[in-house]
């Protein structure tokens, strides 16, 4: 992993956040479905990504 300032984020966290841009970035939608998986499985947790322009959480 990469090392990188994370100001307050955990560990496990940014290693999901890193296998999920990982999965995006070479496989798209199918990608990012699959490192879901992975860090689930790890115990890392999910990144759930939403689809509406106009969320408040995401944007």
């Amino acid at each position: 992993m990469f090392r990188r300032k994370t100001s307050g984020v955990s560990a496990a966290e940014t290693a999901t956040r890193t296998v999920q841009a990982v999965g995006r970035t070479v496989a798209g939608e199918r990608g990012g479905k699959a490192a879901n998986k992975v860090t689930s499985a790890l115990g890392l947790g999910r990144i759930e990504i939403c689809d509406r322009p106009d969320c408040r959480d995401c944007n």
